[in-house]
């Protein structure tokens, strides 16, 4: 039998989360210091972009998430990628915010949502069942590798040695992906095991794992709007992705802030190292049957105090160290978010729920960035700002054990 096409898939899956990822998000904390300067824009003003993407992108989700479970993940993955080269170039011909963010919002969103995590995850979810876990929290590192890579590549080679300005940053992405990565894309993405004629799992058994009876059960929308867990893992996981975004955009000002604005790249990029890790252990921990509930609250946690201790820092080195520890709580959000809405509405409607759950994620998302600026705006500080933050993750800890056993809550649709 040919070599298991399901592992080169994961492998595949972290090189498209790394692109679709950095491009647009990732570099960002990079370029709204520039963009800040040469637009005078206010700190509430720059700070906008990154939450009008999610919305535009959270609009999109449930469109897209239908349709990667009933056509070809490849396809949509694809056009993605063309969709998303060719907004990153017309970025070059912007001069003012409103085009700027009309280009950011709607096409690069569109992009963005088309070949991301969602899509990638239900590829990946395609070749794995028994070893779901450690597949998806493998193929969500892509993710927090661009944050350590982008933010540095950007800062200290494109524009420090190359001395490129944000536009030509820009130009240059969507070049890269347009020529190079979307035929890659296309060559060697497959669908399916039986599209090879191999198995899921590559038809190994797993000791002590027994079969799941309900890979192929589908849920209807109606049925996931009426549904206790789809409502308890959005709330959740609003509230953790909230809490992560928000420090993700304001953590470079808040190191220009503190006199370390020439340390905020790396710090920035310090996170992410910590945070891929995270994702494979945690997707580890729940597929080797870890109460998911436990798993959550353990990264939960972790974040929180991380939170807790970014005003306590007095050193460069401190923050970076203090941001480790909460990349590697937050980090575990992605693929335990993917796990659970996979593992209780089962993989044949991964891309239905998870992407219905988005545009309620967002509401809560678009409370966090904006909300700190405004708190920064009014107390000078941003020591409020993080206590909310706080406040919010710890929320979370309590309604995770809200949540019932998939098993206990199972309903099929027709």
């Amino acid at each position: 039998m040919n070599t298991f096409f399901g592992w080169r898939m994961v492998a595949i899956a972290i090189a498209i989360d790394f692109f679709a990822v950095g491009f647009a998000f990732q570099t960002y904390p990079v370029i709204q210091l520039h963009l800040e300067e040469e637009l005078n824009l206010s700190r509430f003003v720059t700070t906008l972009t990154i939450p009008i993407f999610m919305m535009c992108s959270a609009i999109f989700f449930p469109i897209v998430g239908r349709l990667l479970d009933q056509y070809s993940v490849k396809k949509i993955i694809v056009w993605g990628g063309f969709i998303y080269s060719i907004s990153l170039m017309s970025l070059y011909l912007t001069f003012n915010y409103f085009t700027f963010i009309l280009i950011y919002g709607l096409p690069i969103a569109l992009g963005a949502t088309l070949m991301g995590n969602l899509a990638t995850s239900k590829l990946v979810s395609s070749w794995f069942e028994k070893q779901a876990g450690r597949a998806l929290g493998f193929a969500a590192v892509g993710v927090s590798f661009a944050g350590f890579i982008f933010p540095n590549l950007t800062q200290y080679f494109l524009m420090d040695i190359l001395l490129l300005e944000w536009r030509e940053v820009y130009l240059v992405f969507g070049l890269f992906l347009l020529v190079i990565i979307t035929p890659l894309i296309f060559l060697l993405v497959i669908d399916k095991p039986e599209d090879v004629g191999q198995e899921i799992d590559g038809g190994v058994e797993i000791e002590g794992v027994e079969p799941e009876d309900n890979f192929g059960v589908e849920w209807q929308i109606k049925d996931l709007l009426k549904n206790w867990n789809f409502w308890t893992l959005t709330a959740v996981f609003s509230l953790q992705f909230s809490s992560m975004m928000a420090i993700l955009a304001h953590l470079t000002f808040y190191a220009a802030e503190r006199g370390w604005a020439e340390q905020a790249a790396f710090i920035f990029g310090m996170y992410a190292i910590p945070a891929m890790l995270s994702k494979v252990i945690f997707g580890w921990l729940v597929e080797k049957k870890l109460d998911p509930r436990m798993a959550v609250t353990i990264s939960l946690f972790l974040q929180a105090l991380g939170l807790l201790l970014i005003t306590f820092t007095q050193s460069p080195t401190q923050l970076a160290l203090v941001i480790a520890l909460f990349g590697f709580g937050g980090g575990a959000g992605l693929p335990m978010s993917n796990i659970l809405f996979r593992n209780t509405f089962t993989p044949k409607s991964f891309g239905t729920s998870r992407g219905l759950s988005q545009p309620f994620i967002f509401l809560f998302q678009a409370i966090g960035t904006p909300g700190v600026a405004l708190l920064f705006q009014y107390y000078g500080n941003y020591d409020n700002a993080f206590l909310m933050l706080t406040v919010m993750v710890v929320l979370a800890i309590f309604i995770i054990w809200f949540m019932k056993k998939p098993q206990e809550d199972l309903v099929s649709s027709s």
